[in-house]
């Protein structure tokens, strides 16, 4: 019964940061309906880490590992994002939660301070429903700002990196290590 609540909690917090504009300022004499069809045609709305047909849950994990990156880059389900799953389901990590730190689509690898606190209550709300046991930041620059805000971040190398400079079998080890230290913890 814990997780329908905190998928209903999911659900709610999804539906709020898809009308949020506070990064988006293009358009300002528009409806806040038009603002977002223009954002989402730009490719600049939200984008969600999605379930998939192997039984990760994406966005919708709700055990308690987070999983968060930095910010949808295209938000496009691509190869790197593909392996990532793939390791995902192999170490145990199905029904983790899988988010960005910030919300929107944009350049990957660049965030400005301002999204950074836009979106910090996103995550904020997100690791309230959760209660993680633990967070993973998914590269240096979340690391860098999620340790000093919560005590439970370890932190792994982006996937991407494991995709294109071939080091998959590193990721998997570390996310092995990382799975079976949560199993001892139980």
């Amino acid at each position: 019964m814990e997780s329908i609540d905190k998928l209903a909690k999911l659900h709610d917090l999804m539906k709020e940061i898809e009308t949020c504009l506070r990064c988006y300022e293009e358009f300002e004499d528009m409806t806040e309906e038009d603002r977002i069809k223009v954002r989402d045609w730009y490719l600049r709305g939200p984008w969600f880490f999605p379930p998939d047909k192997s039984g990760v849950k994406g966005f919708f994990g709700t055990s308690d590992v987070i999983f968060v990156c930095l910010r949808p880059s295209t938000g496009a389900f691509n190869k790197a994002t593909e392996l990532f799953y793939e390791l995902l389901k192999n170490t145990g990590f199905s029904n983790a939660h899988l988010t960005d730190m910030v919300k929107c689509r944009g350049k990957a690898g660049e965030i400005s301070r301002t999204e950074v606190e836009n979106c910090l209550p996103f995550l904020n709300k997100e690791i309230e429903i959760l209660k993680p046991r633990i967070i993973i930041a998914v590269g240096d620059a979340v690391y860098k700002e999620l340790k000093d805000k919560f005590h439970n971040v370890k932190k792994i190398p982006h996937y991407s990196y494991a995709y294109r400079w071939e080091k998959k079998k590193k990721l998997e080890m570390l996310l092995k290590k990382i799975s079976k230290n949560q199993k001892d913890c139980y």
